[in-house]
């Protein structure tokens, strides 16, 4: 989830914050589960993460041995990602300064692309998914928020916060006409998951987790969070 929303270094603070959380430490382990159960992210694979943020996901791809780079266009975010990757001994060229609608790389360049939380927030939809189909020669993830949920509903009302209120959502069924449109993929994959909404209660959050488990192959609609792959 990154963008023009975090120009200063507390917006950045209330962001790693958020992750913090409980309900938010879930929520991001459960967006790596799909990703990595849908994308099938493998050692050695080049991968490119559009929107990386301060370099959470990021981090955990590398740490699979994926050769993964990023793309953020939030001076914040950059700082405070390129710290990270040092820390964790990474160099920080494997993060650089762009946006989703102007990837600067050749056509076909990496084996992955992927964006989690991205595309609620940039300027031209179409153009960043152009962009993103044109890098890959393999495989596209797209998360989402969904807009046919309990979360969904809550940012929709305006109850999620100041900078969740500016994303623009979308049902499952959406994502997916607007990839098959400007990707034209052999194949695509759609599945949910965060059933529920954002809670400080752990009674309530072991309830969601427990019911996101039962739903699993269900093919639930109306998780919180849309995970899509689309295979070029």
């Amino acid at each position: 989830m990154t963008g023009d929303s975090f120009r200063t270094t507390s917006d950045v603070a209330r962001y790693e914050a958020w992750y913090r959380t409980p309900w938010g430490r879930y929520a991001e382990a459960e967006e790596l589960r799909l990703l990595i159960e849908m994308a099938r992210p493998r050692r050695g694979v080049t991968a490119l993460e559009v929107g990386c943020g301060t370099a959470r996901m990021l981090l955990r791809m590398l740490g699979k041995e994926v050769d993964a780079r990023g793309i953020e266009p939030a001076p914040g975010m950059r700082e405070f990602a390129h710290a990270r990757l040092d820390c964790a001994g990474y160099r920080c060229d494997r993060l650089i300064a762009a946006t989703a609608e102007g990837l600067p790389f050749n056509d076909r360049t990496f084996d992955l692309v992927y964006a989690i939380t991205v595309l609620e927030f940039v300027k031209d939809v179409e153009r960043a998914l152009d962009e993103m189909a044109r890098v890959c020669r393999d495989r596209l993830f797209i998360g989402a928020l969904n807009a046919r949920s309990i979360y969904g509903t809550r940012i929709l009302r305006g109850e999620a916060g100041e900078t969740l209120s500016q994303a623009q959502l979308q049902t499952p069924s959406d994502l997916t006409c607007l990839v098959r449109k400007r990707v034209r993929p052999r194949r695509i994959d759609v599945r949910t998951t965060l059933i529920g909404g954002f809670t400080e209660d752990l009674l309530e959050l072991a309830a969601q987790r427990e019911l996101d488990l039962r739903l699993r192959t269900k093919r639930c609609a109306l998780g919180g969070f849309i995970g899509l792959v689309a295979e070029l």
